[in-house]
């Protein structure tokens, strides 16, 4: 077969650098005349294995690292529009150079992309105040599986002429169609950020703690992010209690300072560090090194959770009770308490393959149990393809399969991924 100019060879892998839409549909439609299973890749984190070849298919990577342009930035309308191929950080750094705010942030921001972070729905260090990206996207382009061009890109902040389609593409992964172009709701930026780093004796004063200041703050509440003490004392190389990054986000000069101060000694908070407004910030990474250091440790077993407040509490009860008696298991937890997702990670010791079905099975059943979900941000790829099949209801699963069917009939967008082909 006759390969395009876009399609390069690099170790044995076939991948496209597509430099605008109607290149990305010409790739599309290759790929569904030559039988191709198409993976776009972001910033390759591969948590959950969305973007690492499908064994028994012949895989096309799309890398959109030529599709990386900020198309234009309206602040009458507040809208910034952007090629998939944007870096999350390239667009904090364009918007706030115009005095605003685009309210998405996670940590690797300055490699993942903004269509990877779209069709995987990211939540982040701010949802709780902001809620997931899906909820500041206001129009795509999307390529769908035959490579026609989908347009849904709008500036219109009302506009119920039909449903707003474009947002089946948000958190399905790149299963249903490509995104390529994306219309962002940005905000205008607050002038004082105050990042707390406290230390709290117990899960239950956190979460009593939480409800006050989202009692008291709830327009400027930010971040709530909670270290458990297995991973503080190692991150801070000392014996530790539980662990909480608060951010509080205003227009207020002393940004509540003295209000918030007394709070925390009511509460018996112990003020480790106080930051304003910095960019290079020891707090936040001090929580990324969370990630890198879990890694170099072994805890490799990884559950991405969330639970109603309600419910953390019973839950680590129980995680407590199964670890005491099954000692072959070690917890390493910390998460974004404000919006209930807990990073819950494991070591196995001996890494045998029976006990970490039992782990899984304990900690998936356990938080369904709960009313809790066991994708909460980082989704399924091909690494947890099998859960919507066992754990959601049969008509879910038909819905979104037969849904696929319909819009990917070739089957030659994302095989394997969210749930097997």
């Amino acid at each position: 077969m006759k390969i395009p100019k876009t399609i390069k060879k690099y170790k044995k892998r076939l991948i496209a650098y597509p430099k605008n839409t109607k290149e990305v549909s010409n790739i599309v439609k290759f790929s569904n005349k030559h039988g191709l299973n198409i993976i776009p890749l972001g910033g390759e984190t591969n948590r959950v294995d969305g973007t690492k070849a499908v064994q028994k298919y012949k895989n096309l990577f799309i890398s959109f690292s030529k599709m990386n342009k900020i198309l234009e930035i309206d602040k009458d309308s507040l809208i910034l529009t952007v090629e998939s191929g944007v870096t999350l950080k390239k667009i904090h750094q364009k918007s706030q150079s115009k005095n605003l705010f685009f309210p998405v942030n996670i940590a690797p921001s300055d490699k993942c992309t903004i269509g990877g972070n779209i069709s995987t729905n990211v939540g982040g260090l701010q949802t709780l105040r902001y809620g997931n990206i899906e909820d500041h996207i206001n129009g795509l382009e999307v390529v769908m599986s035959d490579g026609t061009v989908l347009n849904y890109l709008s500036k219109l902040k009302k506009d119920n002429f039909g449903p707003k389609l474009w947002k089946i593409f948000c958190g399905s992964e790149g299963i249903f169609g490509i995104i390529t172009k994306a219309n962002l709701n940005l905000k205008p930026k607050k002038k004082f950020i105050t990042t707390f780093f406290l230390e709290i004796k117990s899960l239950n004063k956190a979460i009593l703690l939480f409800k006050e200041l989202r009692h008291q703050f709830y327009d400027y509440l930010t971040s709530y992010e909670i270290i458990f003490p297995i991973p503080s004392s190692i991150l801070l190389n000392k014996k530790s209690d539980f662990h909480l990054i608060v951010e509080i986000h205003s227009n207020e000069k002393n940004n509540f300072l003295k209000n918030l101060k007394n709070i925390f000694k009511k509460n018996l908070v112990e003020i480790i560090k106080i930051e304003n407004n910095l960019k290079n910030s020891w707090i936040w990474k001090k929580r990324e090194e969370l990630v890198h250091i879990q890694k170099e440790l072994n805890y490799n077993h990884k559950f991405d959770i969330s639970l109603p407040l309600s419910q953390w509490k019973n839950f680590i009860l129980k995680i407590n009770k199964f670890t005491k008696k099954n000692t072959q298991f070690t917890s390493y937890f910390f998460g974004h308490l404000g919006d209930g997702n807990l990073h819950c990670n494991f070591k196995v010791e001996n890494e045998l393959k029976k006990d970490i079905n039992i782990l899984s099975e304990f900690i998936y059943d356990l938080t369904l149990s709960l009313n809790g979900s066991i994708a909460a941000e980082h989704g399924l790829g091909q690494k947890k393809n099998m859960l919507i099949k066992k754990y959601k209801s049969k008509e879910y699963y038909d819905f979104i399969k037969n849904l696929k069917n319909y819009l990917d009939p070739k089957k030659n967008l994302g095989a394997n991924k969210l749930f097997k082909s």
